[in-house]
């Protein structure tokens, strides 16, 4: 089969290679967005869209479209481990990756990205150590493209890294299980995303996202689980552990159409287990970490790093074509976006592993405006978490003051 020949390869299409795939088209790059299977494509996510991922989709020109297809809510109601509840201030929208991937597929694809799928990855092809693009596999066979860079947008999956020479830890750092359900009559009742931190799932933490059409996503993450895999064995043990223990959660399913399969699929979080680049690769989105271990959520710095690269991507090509060195500054750049901002939520996560201190938090915060809005800015990233996450945190939290408003 004759060689595709493109500027940028994109390999996956997800939000992060559709959002890098939109902001190459959209600057005159000639790029290819590959995916091992036709859009719409479906993938194990909670579904929410928080602020960063809002910001990341006005940048890309499809924060209307999304808007106008999800289910918007103006709080997220967070459980802690004794049942107590505590409701934080956010915007939030809810719509099913199904709905999210296919609709940024279409917009690359109007902006002049050229689509090709499905095409399953078997090699990257090289010129000494630099990638020059990559092998497919196709149901007419073999599918050679040549391109003078490729970002790789292939998600936890610890094959494609494997294959790109990215690896550093085959293992993922945890997983995530999620069930569709429909249930009508608890449409009104359930309308802000809810947050439960389990005790029985720990560290980690299960949700209910209500999504439209009465259609909830209901589902958990498990982090650094050390008896636990991503087997059918364990997806199903840490899905009925949490609806079996919190009680909305089990009325929702007790009344509920069940839409799909339970499906689980691992996590790589806290900028871990991955190289970012390599000469003539960039890797983005969830293939290097981007998922916070704090929320589990990806969505948003996924949608930014594709934006990051492709932009570093067509300065480049626009200021003479040299693409070699590319590798170190997206490297340097990450680090110093995203680094430290992964450290302390990570640092964060592990506070929250530990029920006592959820339980003492939420009761204080329910108290307390002050504390309740700087929760309320740790969601939105407008505030380092560990002020509250930390043995100062906590200190600070418990003076008579952090009660007033």
């Amino acid at each position: 089969m004759d060689t595709v020949r493109c500027d940028v390869l994109v390999i996956g299409a997800g939000p992060a290679g559709a959002a890098a795939a939109t902001t190459l088209a959209s600057a005159g790059i000639d790029v290819l967005l590959v995916d091992q299977v036709d859009s719409p494509r479906d993938k194990t996510c909670g579904d929410a869209l928080i602020l960063d991922a809002l910001a990341a989709l006005s940048r890309l020109g499809v924060l209307d479209q999304v808007r106008a297809r999800a289910a918007a809510a103006a709080r997220i109601q967070v459980f802690a481990p004794d049942g107590s509840d505590l409701a934080l201030d956010t915007d939030v929208l809810c719509l099913p990756r199904l709905s999210l991937d296919a609709l940024l597929v279409e917009h690359a694809r109007r902006c002049g990205a050229r689509w090709m799928a499905p095409l399953r990855l078997t090699q990257l092809t090289q010129h000494a150590d630099f990638v020059a693009g990559a092998l497919f596999e196709g149901a007419a066979g073999s599918q050679p493209v040549s391109a003078r860079i490729t970002l790789l947008a292939t998600g936890a999956a610890p094959s494609p890294l494997e294959l790109a020479g990215l690896c550093v830890r085959r293992s993922a750092s945890g997983f995530a299980v999620r069930q569709y359900v429909r249930n009508t009559q608890l449409a009104e009742q359930v309308r802000a995303p809810v947050i439960s931190y389990d005790q029985r799932i720990r560290p980690g933490y299960g949700w209910i996202f209500p999504c439209p059409d009465a259609v909830f996503n209901v589902g958990a993450g498990v982090f650094q689980a050390r008896d636990l895999t991503c087997s059918d064995h364990s997806v199903r043990r840490v899905f009925d552990r949490f609806v079996d223990g919190f009680p909305l959660a089990r009325q929702l399913l007790s009344g509920a159409t069940v839409l799909g399969p339970l499906k689980g699929a691992p996590l790589r979080t806290a900028l871990k287990g991955t190289r970012f680049a390599r000469p003539g690769l960039l890797a983005i989105g969830e293939a290097v970490g981007t998922t916070y271990s704090f929320s589990g959520e990806g969505i948003g710095k996924a949608l930014e790093t594709g934006m990051m690269a492709a932009q570093l991507v067509v300065e480049r090509l626009r200021d003479g074509g040299r693409v070699d060195g590319l590798e170190h500054t997206y490297a340097a750049g990450l680090e110093t976006a995203y680094r430290a901002r992964f450290r302390a939520y990570e640092t964060a996560q592990r506070w929250l592993g530990v029920p006592t201190f959820c339980n003492w938090l939420a009761s204080r915060a329910r108290r307390s405006a002050r504390l309740r809005s700087r929760l309320e800015a740790v969601i939105r990233e407008d505030s380092d978490p560990t002020e509250v996450f930390s043995i100062g945190g906590a200190a600070r939290a418990f003076m008579p003051w952090a009660d007033r408003g």
